[in-house]
């Protein structure tokens, strides 16, 4: 009878045992409510644990009452009680241990900085927004070490050139943006790569996508540096990623954000002029007698104003979060007729079904912009070479108010100007007013994932994305423009582009952990890539016979000829791809990282392989938690990876198609494959060392990267034999090598932490050594050399050569003898020499420097940008000497003549030399260029911000005002070169290293309101 009732009491208590086990959901977020992937779950005292999702959330099984221990990495840890009701956690964010912030990497994976096997570097929504530019690029800009950013001269709605690591291939350095886990399109319709211009409007920038965002939207953007942290996103990722995290809705209350930023914008750097001399009657330099005029420049320029302003609406529920977004940007250039709109509308919607099984994200981004008569570089429709050049002693402002006049045999207003127009100079005003220009984008950004959680180890996700830019370019001059430029009743020109890409991917994750002490964490997926860049078709009445039937009538029907109408076909490339990845983890302190993935693309139709395949390798050490070290040390940590990569090559290399002239005729390819040969994607060999350590208690740490990589398999196109069997003009094949290397340096320091007063300042150091190793040979058999930029017959050229740097700046210099002495010819005359290597503008190293200040609800931030080494040409100063308008020819006419060490014919000694003689044959864009390399090394003031957050919750509706005294780019503490060497006259890989008439920078200084209600 005992047994009996022992074994009825052993059931019962296990009956009761198992009634009390229950299921427990529940979320872990940080402490802005985004969720935390892979977060820890145990019960305390027990084996038994999880990990949360992609999305934050777990389920475990546990008894009523017992202790839930929630913890990760970087953050505090978190007990919690189970009961009855959903745990939503939201956890701390260390104190101890600040350097294991969360990240996202590649496939928009969040991991903690400490497992990370590679180099990333976050910049925070609101170091973006501090001090806004009408290009969110811009603001990355000494933020992140090994990433150069560059502005261009093309003002608000240019394009900007990125690079990570420097340049790694001779067709396409820019890196790939992510936006929400969905890859990018970034192109642009347009990108000038000649020193005259093109003269079918001039050196145009067409502007991209990424330039268009709204810099409110973004929540973080991450730059992953290296091929070891962009190798799943295989060819696409081979110049580094970008990744952009748009802001989600948040659970609680709805809130409303309002935005507005004004500066007023001042040009800087430009050149001087002399004011004493005057030209000579119907002269189109400044060569004659003493006179004295205004300086004309300034005037010609005017205050630039900015305005940005943005509303965002943002709540939601634990099911369900909304986001909406509108901002309106407005420039007013510093010159006239020069104007910028652009207008963003963002939504993203979140939703949780299915007992949170299921995750719907989708999110819609539009922008559209306009621009009146955006800048253009080089001497073709620039209106600076006419302001720079214009024949001193005459009256400028007569030309402004009367930049035409009736001319009565035409019957219409013809263009007016001291001297013959030439089709480098004419009447500024008349450019700005009679060839005016629109340039139109619109950029569509959409996407939606769906997340299903299978169980508490495995979930799915797939991703689809489809973004779309759109750019139409609207040109009409009038008649009396330069004939070499237009037909003599005008010329219309109207071109629209269009490019998108299609963008779906399968991704299945596994997280577990296999024991107490070793962890695994697994993603296995599939994309398709479909693209089409520049589909574009383009109306151009040209500058034979009249241009225009009748003149100044802009219509298609209006055409004197359709010979210069075309239609280009599109880039198009579709991308297949498998990938797969996973992290094993050994007690939080050993994490090894192994990737894979292969692409077919449809670019290598006809060569020996589709497909190629990228692996990449990495492994990290904590070595604070291996062992024992000093307490002053509070973190340290090792890591080493690998990888390779590689860009594919361009579409139709493979596939050459023939062309349509007018009337049917047909054209062969200029460019094919040589006979015999397969074409291959490049392919880059990258390995990366780096270590981080914290001292005491993180007051103090440093991130210390070295990084080696080459890039084989160069795609270059060289001059084909004449004559050979294909027709092709050039041959397209694989060749040669770049090589880079370098080292990268973060480094922060909390100097004051007191209760209402902090100064925290941080450092990014970067350096890279770029060299060319091989180019292969030419159809000739001599070694090639690349150019990238055809400047002749003006002294400019942008090349690639072995054993130099990528992009080598070459001119001609003035012919010198072995003493050094300039070596006059028959005449008396200086002597140039061919084209050689001037220099290179690659930077030696890079430098940001940021100091943060708070007292009490106070702030100062303050940022200080630098950039050593390297050479840059200005074309423009050697024209203004040439011209007589130099402050330079001036002087030299005040000092009696320019003092030369040179030798005439005979050998005899020639001491001085009048100005106009000697800058006739230095001076000009065909003349002796070496004279006018200057040092790139500059270093400047680029952002500060001062501001004071008020506290109006309990008098008004807002929760909290921030207002704050802002500017950017402000001054320069050193800087040899007479113009801006930060800024680009092309974010391709051509025309760089010099200045062209390129628009000056300017320095903006106003004020940020910030309202949340």
């Amino acid at each position: 009878m005992k047994k009996i009732i022992l074994i009825f009491m052993i059931l019962f208590s296990a009956q009761v045992s198992l009634a009390q086990m229950k299921t427990i959901k529940g979320s872990v977020t940080d402490g802005s409510g985004s969720p935390l992937p892979g977060a820890n779950v145990n019960v305390l005292g027990e084996k038994n644990g999880t990990v949360t999702d992609l999305d934050g959330n777990f389920s475990i099984k546990a008894e009523k009452g017992r202790t839930l221990v929630i913890s990760y990495i970087g953050f505090d840890q978190q007990n919690v009680v189970v009961g009855d009701e959903v745990i939503k956690v939201r956890l701390k964010e260390s104190s101890e241990n600040k350097l294991n912030e969360v990240v996202v990497t590649s496939l928009g994976i969040k991991k903690s900085k400490k497992s990370l096997t590679y180099s990333a570097q976050e910049v925070k929504g609101d170091e973006v927004t501090r001090v806004k530019d009408a290009n969110l690029v811009n603001s990355l800009s000494g933020k992140v070490a090994g990433l150069t950013v560059e502005k261009s001269a093309s003002g608000a709605g240019g394009s900007v050139k990125v690079t990570i690591r420097g340049n790694t291939s001779a067709t396409n350095n820019q890196p790939l943006y992510v936006i929400d886990g969905i890859p990018m399109l970034n192109t642009s319709s347009s990108q000038g790569n000649q020193v005259f211009g093109d003269t079918a409007g001039g050196n145009r920038d067409g502007g991209d996508a990424i330039s268009m965002m709204n810099p409110d939207d973004i929540e973080s953007i991450t730059v992953l540096k290296g091929a070891s942290a962009a190798a799943l996103y295989g060819s696409q990722g081979a110049n580094g990623v970008i990744l952009v995290t748009t802001k989600r809705g948040k659970e609680g209350k709805v809130t409303a954000n309002y935005n507005s930023s004004v500066f007023v914008d001042n040009v800087v750097s430009l050149p001087e002029f002399q004011t004493s001399y005057a030209a000579e009657a119907g002269a189109t330099t400044s060569w004659g007698a003493a006179k004295k005029s205004p300086n004309h420049v300034k005037d010609f320029y005017n205050t630039g104003m900015t305005y940005i302003n943005s509303v965002s609406i943002n709540g939601g529920t634990d099911k369900m979060t909304t986001s909406l977004t509108y901002a309106n940007t407005k420039v007013d250039g510093v010159m006239s007729t020069n104007e910028f709109k652009k207008n963003n509308i963002a939504l993203r919607q979140s939703i949780k079904m299915f007992d949170d099984r299921v995750t719907v994200d989708a999110s819609l981004s539009y922008a559209e912009q306009k621009i009146n008569n955006k800048p253009v570089n080089a001497l073709y429709f620039n209106p600076l070479t006419g302001v720079y050049l214009f024949p001193r002693g005459n009256d400028f402002d007569t030309y402004k108010n009367n930049y035409e006049v009736f001319d009565p045999a035409r019957n219409l207003m013809v263009q007016n100007w001291p001297t013959g127009t030439s089709d480098i100079i004419q009447n500024p005003f008349w450019i700005q007013n009679r060839n005016r220009s629109i340039d139109k984008n619109q950029s569509l950004i959409s996407s939606a994932a769906i997340t299903y959680k299978a169980n508490d180890w495995l979930s799915f996700k797939t991703r689809g994305g489809y973004n779309k830019l759109n750019n139409s370019f609207d040109k009409r001059m009038y008649a009396s423009t330069n004939l070499t430029l237009s037909g003599a009743n005008g010329r219309y020109i109207y071109s629209d582009s269009e490019s998108s890409q299609l963008y779906a991917d399968l991704i299945a994750t596994i997280s577990t952990k296999i024991n107490a002490d070793f962890s695994f964490n697994a993603n296995i997926g599939t994309s398709l890539t479909k693209s089409t860049i520049n589909d574009a078709i383009t109306s151009d009445s040209g500058t034979t016979k009249g241009g225009l039937v009748y003149a100044n009538w802009f219509n298609t029907g209006n055409f004197d000829s359709a010979g210069k109408n075309n239609q280009i076909v599109g880039a198009k490339k579709e991308v297949q791809s498998v990938f797969a990845s996973a992290t094993f983890d050994y007690k939080e302190i050993l994490f090894l990282d192994v990737t894979g993935r292969n692409d077919w693309s449809s670019t290598l139709v006809n060569t020996d392989n589709l497909g190629f395949f990228y692996p990449s390798v990495g492994l990290t050490g904590i070595l604070s938690e291996m062992v024992s070290l000093p307490e002053t040390i509070s973190f340290a940590k090792f890591r080493a990876s690998y990888a390779q990569v590689g860009n594919d090559v361009g579409a139709y290399l493979t596939t050459p198609l023939n062309t349509v002239g007018n009337g049917g005729q047909l054209g062969i390819p200029q460019v094919g494959p040589s006979p015999g040969s397969s074409l291959k994607p490049e392919k880059q060999n990258s390995y990366e060392l780096g270590t981080e350590w914290r001292f005491f208690n993180n007051r103090l740490g440093f991130d210390f990267t070295y990084y080696q990589n080459e890039t084989k398999n160069q795609l270059i196109q060289a001059p084909a034999p004449i004559p050979n069997t294909t027709g092709y003009a050039n041959y397209a094949f694989n060749a040669g090598s770049i090589q880079n290397k370098g080292l990268e340096i973060t480094l922060f320091a909390k100097p004051v932490v007191l209760d209402n007063f902090s100064w925290d300042l941080g450092l990014n150091f970067a350096s890279n050594k770029n060299t060319v190793l091989d180019l292969g040979a030419g159809a000739q058999g001599a070694v090639n050399t690349v150019i990238l930029t055809n400047g002749d017959p003006n002294s400019y050229r942008y090349v690639l050569e072995v054993g130099k740097p990528f992009g080598e700046i070459q001119g001609k210099n003035i012919l010198r003898n072995d003493k050094g002495q300039i070596v006059l010819d028959a005449d008396g005359r200086i002597q140039k020499t061919e084209f050689v290597d001037l220099g290179s503008s690659n930077p030696d190293f890079m430098l940001g420097f940021s100091n943060t200040f708070k007292y009490k609800k106070a702030f100062l931030n303050v940022l200080v940008n630098g950039r050593f080494g390297g050479h840059v040409m200005s074309m423009t100063e050697a024209m203004l000497d040439f011209y007589g308008v130099s402050k330079a020819s001036g002087d030299a006419r005040d000092a009696g003549g320019v003092a030369i060490n040179a030798v005439d014919i005979n050998g005899n000694a020639v001491t001085t030399m009048s100005a106009k003689e000697y800058y006739n044959q230095v001076g000009d864009r065909s003349g002796a260029t070496g004279e006018y390399m200057y040092k790139a090394t500059n270093i400047k003031l680029g952002e500060i911000s001062l501001g004071y957050s008020f506290d109006f919750s309990k008098s008004t509706i807002f929760n909290t005002v921030n207002l704050s005294v802002v500017g950017k780019n402000l001054f320069f503490f050193y800087k040899d070169a007479p113009f801006d060497p930060n800024v680009t006259l092309s974010t391709g890989e051509g025309l760089q290293g010099v200045d062209i008439f390129g628009a000056p920078s300017t320095r903006s200084i106003g004020v940020n309101l910030n309202l949340t209600f």
